[in-house]
């Protein structure tokens, strides 16, 4: 592989690969070029930083342009360089404040040029007397003159009729958006190839767009405007990803569920309770029993993996979407279970994690049904007219839940 000592080089060598992509639109032309493209793109993103975005952003356009074209053919290699391109974009511009920087730079140069020209012409017309002066000279002296004579009503007419309206200096006029960061173009362009490619037969394409999708959330975080009408789009095939697909895809799927969650959680909660909440609890209600009678090898088997993400992101989702009691309910009702010793330790784990969201949610709910699975103290009531409190969680060494419950009610207290 040859070696490039500046992203120019690099780039010398990239943009003529590009442009044999998108005119000659041949497949073969495709398959000779995408390995060197991947290649060249992915040294120049890995080896820079922001500043290269520029000089690349043609090259990103002809790729979308090629995988227009050719993804029944090529999409994995193209798939592959977004997905690197995504990479760098979230590392750059990962802060929120970061969000702009290289629109603000140029921003930032045209004005110093713009100011630059002006001072020249300023210079310029110190030193020159135009046709408009000399008119204005005449006008200004017949209107003193005129003044001085005491004509001034017909002055004053016309000057309220020449004159322009007054405008309120708070007021600022149409609003006129501004042109977007480069990152967040790129980052829409792409996810909206994402949103296509989601429903792709071939299971590897949807396990790598899936990645790309995670990461053009991520960039395009800060800009809710353009985030969420992509979101709205992506939605319906994301949650066939989740509830009807490869266990692989379901994973991959739930990661960019969580993702979502925490960037645009308002928009996500009455979608994720209808579409995604009780195919995931039943999931894990059916899986728990599989769970519970399996050996140490069940640890490696895709359905243990399955069953871990789902359990360590329910309880951020919970938390972050702000869910109803009735929802809530579902989540705690599908945990509840994988309390059990019976379980695998990691699922333990993930299930006091659940619990732990929960009760910052609804503390009373959660001590309430945690105690109604183990109860490690009677209740006597203040006074003896009022009857005790019983509650159904067996007090014994015998309880298998007895562990768990009492690290959660700790905690609680």
């Amino acid at each position: 592989m040859a070696v490039f000592d500046t992203p120019e080089e690099a780039f010398g060598v990239l943009r003529p690969i590009c442009v044999q992509l998108t005119k000659i639109q041949t497949v073969e032309n495709v398959e000779q070029l995408q390995a060197q493209l991947h290649t060249v793109l992915e040294v120049m993103l890995r080896n820079s930083d922001a500043s290269l975005l520029p000089l690349v952003a043609d090259v990103v356009q002809d790729v979308l342009a090629a995988l227009d074209q050719f993804y029944d053919k090529s999409a994995t290699s193209f798939v592959s360089v977004l997905h690197t391109l995504l990479a760098a974009l979230a590392q750059w511009f990962s802060d929120p404040g970061d969000l702009g920087q290289l629109q603000e730079q140029n921003v930032g140069e045209e004005g110093s040029h713009l100011s630059q020209r002006s001072a020249a012409l300023q210079n310029r017309l110190e030193n020159t007397t135009t046709p408009e002066d000399i008119e204005q000279f005449l006008l200004n002296y017949l209107k003193e003159k005129e003044i001085a004579h005491g004509n001034v009503s017909d002055f004053d007419e016309e000057e309220e009729q020449s004159d322009p309206p007054k405008v309120d200096e708070n007021d600022a006029g149409p609003h006129v958006e501004p042109p977007l960061p480069l990152q967040i173009q790129i980052a829409s362009d792409v996810m909206e190839r994402c949103i296509h490619l989601l429903s792709d037969k071939r299971l590897t394409i949807r396990l790598k767009v899936l990645d790309v999708l995670d990461l053009c959330v991520v960039v395009l975080q800060s800009h809710r405007d353009q985030l969420l009408p992509l979101a709205h789009r992506a939605w319906p095939p994301l949650v066939q990803r989740l509830t009807n697909d490869d266990p692989l895809a379901v994973l991959r799927a739930f990661k960019v569920l969580r993702t979502l969650g925490v960037k645009c959680g308002d928009f996500l909660r009455s979608r994720f309770c209808k579409d995604v909440l009780p195919k995931l609890a039943g999931s894990l209600v059916t899986q728990a029993p599989v769970s519970a009678r399996a050996g140490p090898v069940y640890s490696h088997t895709l359905a243990f993996k399955l069953q871990l993400a789902v359990l360590q992101g329910l309880g951020p989702l919970c938390e972050r979407l702000d869910l109803g009691e009735g929802d809530l309910n579902k989540v705690a009702d599908a945990c509840l279970i994988y309390l059990s010793a019976k379980q695998p330790v990691k699922l333990q784990e993930a299930a006091r994690r659940v619990f732990s969201h929960l009760m910052k949610v609804d503390p009373d709910s959660t001590w309430f049904l945690l105690n109604e699975l183990y109860c490690p103290e009677h209740f006597e009531p203040p006074h003896p007219t009022l009857h005790p409190v019983r509650l159904r969680g067996a007090a014994g060494p015998q309880n298998p839940y007895m562990a768990n419950v009492l690290l959660l009610l700790r905690e609680l207290q």
